[in-house]
């Protein structure tokens, strides 16, 4: 018997099963994660339909919902909400031909496989549209229709605080440039395809369109 683990002890038992307990619980959260093997046909499909960091979250292969935006060849209210319905894909906004869907990683090729489906990209967790005024929101959405989405607009950053260089960098780093500040507000100028990026700095609060004084 190890004189570090009683184990007729009943105070000694529990401390030496916790390492093994905790280990435990490590091998399940990387089995959880295992990535998938993806053949060539799932590879092309990514390439041809998603954008980089989309593909990047399929090839993790974690288990964790999120937000894409879909733009499809066809009315998503008309032609789409059957197929989307019958696949148990959320809905979280539409407007014409696009739409912000709530998937897991591994609805992602599924979706794209189907014909109607023309791009995907993604936009991050869920919570992350409660930042996003929804008249921006709507842009975001009429644009990725229109292919539009590249194109620069002004965009309204407000911050928890007055941001900082890091901050500025970040989002520089999403696609923007600073046209001028307010306090704790930027008004950037960039893609609105740079909004999901520009959404991953916590210090971010809310935004919305921009207007030059």
């Amino acid at each position: 018997m190890s004189a570090t683990c009683p184990l007729n002890s009943r105070r000694g038992r529990f401390p030496c099963l916790l390492p093994l307990l905790l280990a435990a619980a490590l091998l399940a959260g990387c089995a959880g994660a295992t990535p998938p093997v993806l053949d060539r046909p799932q590879e092309d499909l990514l390439a041809a339909k998603a954008d980089k960091r989309l593909a990047a979250e399929v090839r993790k292969g974690e288990r964790d919902a999120f937000a894409l935006i879909a733009v499809f060849r066809r009315d998503v209210f008309l032609g789409q909400s059957y197929m989307l319905e019958r696949s148990s894909i959320p809905i979280l906004d539409e407007l014409g031909n696009a739409a912000l869907l709530l998937v897991r990683p591994t609805e992602v090729l599924p979706l794209l496989s189907d014909p109607s489906v023309v791009k995907a990209a993604w936009f991050g967790p869920q919570g992350r549209l409660a930042r996003l005024d929804p008249s921006l929101e709507l842009d975001l959405l009429d644009r990725f229709g229109k292919g539009t989405e590249g194109k620069e607009r002004l965009i309204l950053a407000r911050y928890r605080s007055v941001p900082e260089a890091k901050e500025v960098k970040a989002a520089e780093s999403a696609g923007f440039k600073v046209v001028s500040r307010t306090g704790p507000n930027l008004v950037l100028s960039g893609p609105i395809s740079g909004i999901p990026a520009l959404l991953t700095d916590e210090w971010v609060v809310y935004l919305e369109k921009g207007f030059l004084p």
